[in-house]
């Protein structure tokens, strides 16, 4: 074998090497980000705001499903005093993509929660794309997009929510 041949060879099974090592850590990062949704999640049902806190990056942007907007200290602020009180959060699904320090989970879910505001539970089937942005080794979630989608929506490959359709207001 001649050197050229060798040399060939050695780089081929380098790039080899770094392509393994690089899909290791893309898993290795989807499945910490896959972790800390599940843990935002855990903390919007326990009303958990000290670990909310740490997950919500300070210029969050979180949308509801009816539309209202809501900063870091405004969700916070509902969720402490008890005007948005999540009952339940039941991912359907969840797929996460990470790019360099920027991910994003996208999925459906059902959830069930109450506004105090109107004295109602309401439960919904949803779609979400959450952004988050690696900060000091820390994913934190910087925006937040939920859509209310009809079970009956063609484009949802077989959903099977578990929440039962309730009536609900028209702001919701």
């Amino acid at each position: 074998m001649n050197a050229k041949t060798l040399c060939l060879k050695f780089i081929y099974a380098s790039i080899l090497v770094t392509i393994a090592f690089a899909a290791d850590a893309q898993s290795a990062a989807k499945q910490k980000l896959l972790a800390m949704e599940k843990m935002r999640s855990d903390a919007l049902t326990s009303r958990d705001t000290t670990t909310l806190s740490k997950l919500l990056a300070d210029d969050l942007i979180f949308i509801h499903t009816n539309g209202v907007i809501e900063n870091k200290s405004s969700l916070l602020k509902s969720i402490a005093t008890g005007s948005l009180v999540y009952l339940f959060i039941l991912p359907e699904t969840s797929t996460a993509t990470v790019e360099g320090n920027v991910g994003w989970v996208y999925g459906k879910a059902n959830i069930r929660f109450k506004v105090a505001s109107i004295n109602m539970t309401i439960d919904q089937y949803i779609s979400f794309i959450n952004f988050y942005r690696l900060i000091h080794d820390q994913w934190q979630l910087v925006a937040c997009q939920n859509a209310k989608v009809s079970k009956d929506n063609p484009y949802f490959i077989d959903p099977q929510p578990q929440v039962k359709k309730s009536v609900q207001p028209a702001i919701y």
